[in-house]
């Protein structure tokens, strides 16, 4: 397959980028940098310059895909729109690109409803206070993923962390898991590269987290 990954660059996409070429795909890696991307393990990606969230940056890189990765990411909790940006961009992108499928990131944290009351009292007077603005601008970039034509994903998961991936992911198509926890950014990346263009996964929130 053919795959492009928006924001290459970050914790996430790097793995993303790895993996995807360790399972042979030709990848795309697409960033606002490129000069800045590190070496990979599995092989050397072709890379594409863009800012993805000025408008008509993504048409190029995206074209002929078969899939589409969005890793965008922002610093600090202050109001945002990368990820609402970022969104429109890329549905736009790989509408005019005949993308088959677009897979993007997003937080559990939008919905807690079968968190223990515990944890949810904690998301609600704590997590929520501290990321109200980024998970504002998450619900905006799903409602636009929402709206399109092009078969997308979300992947939703809880704090992410570094090490290694989980054996046993836990996975929820469509409905939240029980249990707040935390997901290695090699799970989902993992978890992502393996279901790229699958069709089960179209037009579904997934819900992902470690064992």
């Amino acid at each position: 397959m053919k795959i492009a990954v928006v924001g290459a660059n970050g914790r996430t996409g790097r793995l993303v980028v790895d993996l995807a070429l360790a399972a042979g795909h030709t990848v795309t890696a697409v960033a606002r940098d490129p000069a800045r991307l590190p070496a990979f393990e599995h092989g050397t990606p072709l890379t594409a310059r863009a800012d993805a969230t000025r408008p008509g940056s993504l048409h190029e890189p995206l074209a002929g895909q078969d899939a589409v990765v969005t890793a965008l990411g922002t610093t600090g909790r202050r109001a945002t729109t990368v990820f609402s940006a970022g969104a429109r961009e890329a549905v736009a992108a790989c509408r005019a690109g005949g993308v088959g499928h677009l897979v993007t990131m997003s937080s559990a944290g939008l919905d807690t409803s079968r968190l223990p009351f515990a944890q949810r009292l904690v998301s609600t007077l704590v997590v929520d206070r501290l990321y109200r603005e980024i998970h504002r601008d998450l619900a905006r970039m799903e409602a636009v993923l929402a709206e399109s034509e092009t078969p997308w994903t979300v992947v939703r998961v809880p704090m992410l962390k570094d090490g290694p991936p989980s054996a046993g992911p836990l996975v929820s198509y469509g409905r939240p898991l029980p249990l707040a926890g935390t997901a290695a950014r090699a799970t989902v990346a993992a978890w992502i590269t393996a279901h790229l263009g699958d069709p089960e996964a179209f037009r579904r929130l997934v819900h992902l987290a470690d064992d």
